[in-house]
């Protein structure tokens, strides 16, 4: 028996309102260069406009440079976590946000900066 999703919200700061669930996280291999990862999908709804889905790419070099700089791997529920800051940040960041399905991306670059605020040390 599957259960229900449970539908959260969101304000972002372009004025648009979504409405979300995390539906899935998958290993995938990005063929762009960005290599192994995982893939979370959530599924987005913005504005009562047709929902569609979002995938948020965490690359394993991004965790391997989380973890050299704090002296610790980040468990699932913080990998978990910085997805969802990089999926608020999209939502704060682009109006049309179902062109960027598959560009948003935690990596070696911004990793350090999107936790930051968790104070995950």
């Amino acid at each position: 028996m599957k259960m229900g999703r449970r539908y959260k919200a969101y304000a972002g700061e372009t004025g648009v309102t979504y409405q979300y669930f995390f539906d899935a996280r998958r290993r995938v291999i990005r063929p762009e260069g960005l290599g192994p990862g995982s893939d979370y999908t959530f599924v987005v709804t913005p504005d009562q406009h047709p929902p569609f889905s979002l995938k948020v790419f965490v690359s394993d070099r991004a965790l391997e440079a989380w973890g050299a700089a704090h002296g610790r791997e980040l468990d699932a529920n913080e990998q978990y976590a910085a997805a969802k800051v990089r999926l608020f940040r999209a939502f704060d960041e682009h109006e049309r946000l179902v062109d960027e399905r598959w560009s948003l991306v935690v990596d070696e670059a911004n990793i350090l900066e999107l936790l930051e605020t968790l104070d995950l040390a």
